[in-house]
């Protein structure tokens, strides 16, 4: 049975999805458990001279803090311990840095949502699940929102 799992999550409907999947698999199964957040900073790195970048930057982190403390809120309430992180991003593809810090952690399961874009947004955009699955050998558990009818 998998024993550290690991969740990236965004301030999106399907993290919240994600968060109670991880919470109530890593109930049952004493799995220790780490959640991460990635805030995106790559402006910032190129905007070192720029009027308004460290303000830019504080209310950036500030959004990604309220995320990581409504999370700490709901471990604490539903009685589950956890690593929560931010991790800043200067740049790097959001899969190598989420993959990098899993295998780091030593994870041995990922959780990630799928926000089932369609298929010419994601032909546009790309998938970071699809991009992760490509880049790790760790297994994936999918999580996604279906729409309602």
């Amino acid at each position: 049975m998998f024993k550290k799992i690991y969740a990236p999550i965004d301030n999106s409907d399907v993290s919240d999805k994600v968060l109670a999947e991880v919470i109530d698999l890593a109930k049952s199964t004493g799995a220790s458990l780490r959640i991460a957040h990635v805030v995106n900073l790559e402006q910032i790195a190129f905007g070192i001279e720029m009027v308004g970048v460290t303000e830019l930057k504080e209310t950036l982190l500030g959004i990604a803090n309220k995320l990581i403390e409504h999370v700490k809120s709901t471990l604490k309430a539903k009685e589950v311990a956890a690593e929560v992180v931010l991790l800043e991003n200067y740049g790097a593809s959001l899969a190598t840095l989420l993959v990098d810090d899993a295998k780091s952690w030593n994870a041995d399961l990922f959780v990630l949502g799928s926000h089932h874009l369609g298929s010419f947004s994601h032909f546009i955009t790309g998938g970071i699940a699809e991009d992760i699955a490509h880049s790790s050998d760790i297994p994936i558990l999918l999580i996604t929102k279906h729409k309602s009818k």
